[in-house]
């Protein structure tokens, strides 16, 4: 059955992160609805990504060879006098301009008022002649947005053109020319932009139909949003058409071949004429060139589309985008959620980019402002509520636990129960043997700079087995596997660590030796069993996580008593059972400890270089049931063998002077064989 305090603390965890995934989807829907009502502030934002976009990512492209504009610039002021100049000199470029054959001229002015009888029928002519002329007219709005009024040119000269072209701007509130009106309605009667009449008499088309959110013009599908308006595919700075002076033109200087076949913009670049517009490439663009851009766009088929499937993708991303990030910050946590974020962020922009490289404007800033709500949000609330106990670990414990075991208790903070608990764990300890001695024979610097040069290493090896690193204990360390979090196989964890410790020891040794300085060697003791683990101490002053126990008293004990033996490491019964499939053990000896009435059996694990062969164990093991079996001189002689071979084998000095007491006073008749420690 679940205990009742494991069900409620599931209960708060499934709560707590439910909470964070409704606020992150509270984030979300947010700046879906921002999107839906087209947030005035964050728009603006938006239309300087559509800037962005043409002047900083994508440059300049190809333009239609077939559009050149003819110039009222400073030249031809200087030369034909100040502007505007009398309708004779329009007369006579347009002349120039049919003798050329150029396939139409887009007129960027328009005439509303009468100059001379003279030049007045002199300019119709020249324009009913020419037979390709469309002028310009200029369409008012009133306050409410609705058209009031339209100026153009006056009836003799309108009447003799092809047609006629708005030239309105549709700057946005930041003063930016995104958006052209392609068309506009004055009295139930649609007149198309001067770039669009451009576009139709370069494709040979004479009338184009309204669909749904299009203006279809033959096979050119062009997309518009509100009152007609097209987004503006800008080409490039100003300056990218060909441009020829008006004065140039009219005065012979331009070869006609030049000129042949070309829709040609006339339009004033001059500064002093005052109209110049600010577009994303430059903030002083002749007005004509917009105009001129519109027709390439047309022309070419090069259209920036933000509607239908283009606002399904917007939706998306913003739940897309918001979703990512959020997820980051459950499986990555709140630092490592920031660096990933933006990382996707980079990533979505990029995407943006590609798509309306391809003629497709996706948004960039609602999706980015989903994610980064979604991580401050939900990973705020996860970083706050859910990670706190992770962090509390975190704290405590990665001092003295391997970086590995911190980040599964990050994980998964439950799995450490810090107020104590029964946990099954190995134990160790470790001296170095001597020490007293060495230090007092060595200066206190060396001494220091020695213990830290052993201690860092012996700590490197302990963290790469995940052990705990309970304490330092002056040259001693105390170490466990099974705490805080549960290892099945702590006690192999123990002793594979004590393998490698033995194999770093011998390194060590071998580096002080080449260095002149006097090597130190080290024991330990290993057990096996429960232990009460959890914090200890005096609340708000001293506190750290432990484990107490007769486990750890037997572990300490053990690396006395490995001291009497002369051995390095002394392995008690229960963890040599965990592990005795795992590593070779010689069996030493049975002992009754101070305070403990029931004997253990304890081992020496075969680590290091001067491990035993597996011959030499079968000896030791031989010569030790003779010993048992009260056999004296037989066993004396087994142990005399085996110390010949090994010469400084303590364990075998050790049962060789038993056997002489033991033969000249046996024990009593209930002897067990036990050999009873009359010290700790």
């Amino acid at each position: 059955m679940v205990s009742s305090s494991f069900l409620s603390k599931w209960l708060a965890r499934v709560n707590s992160t439910l909470l964070s995934i409704l606020l992150a989807a509270s984030s979300i829907l947010f700046v879906l609805f921002l999107y839906y009502s087209q947030n005035a502030f964050l728009e603006a934002f938006e239309s300087k990504t559509y800037d962005l976009r043409f002047r900083d990512m994508r440059g300049a492209i190809p333009l239609e060879p077939n559009i050149g504009i003819i110039t009222i610039d400073d030249k031809s002021v200087a030369e034909l006098g100040r502007y505007p100049w009398n309708r004779k000199q329009y007369a006579r470029l347009l002349d120039k301009l049919k003798a050329a054959q150029v396939k139409a001229v887009m007129f960027d002015a328009f005439f509303p008022e009468r100059e001379d009888q003279e030049n007045d029928r002199a300019f119709a002519s020249a324009t009913k002649r020419a037979g390709n002329v469309v002028l310009a007219e200029l369409f008012e709005y009133g306050q409410d947005g609705q058209v009031t009024g339209v100026t153009r040119s006056i009836p003799e000269i309108e009447g003799a053109a092809l047609g006629v072209g708005n030239i309105n701007f549709l700057p946005d509130d930041d003063g930016v020319n995104r958006r052209s009106p392609l068309l506009i309605e004055l009295e139930g009667k649609l007149t198309p932009s001067l770039g669009m009449m451009a576009a139709m008499l370069a494709l040979g088309e004479k009338e184009y139909t309204i669909e749904s959110y299009e203006v279809v013009l033959g096979e050119r599908r062009i997309p518009v949003g509100e009152n007609y308006s097209m987004w503006v595919n800008f080409t490039g700075p100003p300056g990218g058409y060909p441009r020829y002076s008006f004065t140039d033109v009219v005065n012979g200087r331009i070869p006609a071949e030049q000129l042949t076949g070309k829709i040609l913009f006339l339009g004033a670049t001059a500064p002093g004429i005052y109209d110049m517009r600010v577009t994303p490439f430059h903030g002083n663009t002749p007005g004509v060139e917009v105009h001129a851009t519109v027709a390439d766009n047309i022309i070419t088929g090069r259209f920036i589309r933000q509607g239908g499937w283009e606002a399904l993708l917007d939706l998306l991303s913003i739940v897309l985008m918001g979703a990512l990030a959020f997820v980051m910050t459950t499986r990555l946590r709140l630092y490592g959620a920031i660096p990933a974020t933006t990382i996707l962020l980079a990533a979505y922009i990029w995407f943006a980019y590609y798509m309306f490289s391809g003629g497709h404007w996706i948004n960039i800033i609602y999706p980015t402002l989903s994610a980064i709500l979604a991580l401050l949000v939900g990973g705020s609330f996860r970083y706050l509520v859910l990670e706190r106990s992770a962090r509390e670990m975190r704290s405590m414990f990665s001092s003295y636990l391997s970086p590995k075991l911190v980040a599964r208790l990050e994980k998964d903070p439950e799995a450490a129960k810090i107020g104590g608990d029964s946990k099954e764990v190995t134990v160790l300890f470790t001296d170095i043997k001597s020490f007293t001695t060495f230090s007092e024979s060595h200066p206190p610097q060396e001494v220091v700079s020695r213990l830290n040069e052993y201690l860092g290493a012996m700590v490197q090896v302990i963290e790469q087995h995940d052990g705990t690193i309970d304490k330092f204990i002056g040259d001693g360390i105390m170490a466990y596997w099974g705490a805080p979090l549960p290892q099945p196989d702590h006690a192999i964890l123990a002793l594979r660590c004590i393998t490698s410790m033995a194999d770093r020891m011998h390194e060590l040794r071998e580096n002080w030796e080449k260095q002149g300085v006097e090597p130190f060697s080290i024991r330990g003791g290993i057990q096996s069993g429960e232990v009460v683990a959890g914090n200890v101490g005096f609340a708000g002053k001293k506190m750290e996580y432990t484990v107490i126990g007769d486990t750890v008293n037997q572990a300490a004990r053990l690396e006395g008593t490995a001291k009497y033996y002369g051995i390095t490491y002394l392995v008690g019964e229960n963890a040599y059972k965990l592990t005795a499939t795992n590593f070779r053990y010689r069996e030493l000896d049975k002992i009754r400890v101070v305070g403990k009435h029931l004997p253990v059996t304890i081992y020496e694990p075969q680590v290091g270089p001067n491990a035993l062969s597996d011959k030499q164990i079968a000896s030791f093991q031989s010569a030790l049931s003779l010993y048992r079996s009260r056999k004296w001189a037989e066993a004396r002689v087994g142990f005399s063998g085996l110390l010949s071979e090994l010469s400084n084998d303590k364990p075998c000095q050790i049962y060789i002077d038993r056997c002489i007491f033991f033969a000249e006073n046996p024990p009593p008749e209930a002897w067990d064989g036990v050999f009873n420690r009359a010290e700790k």
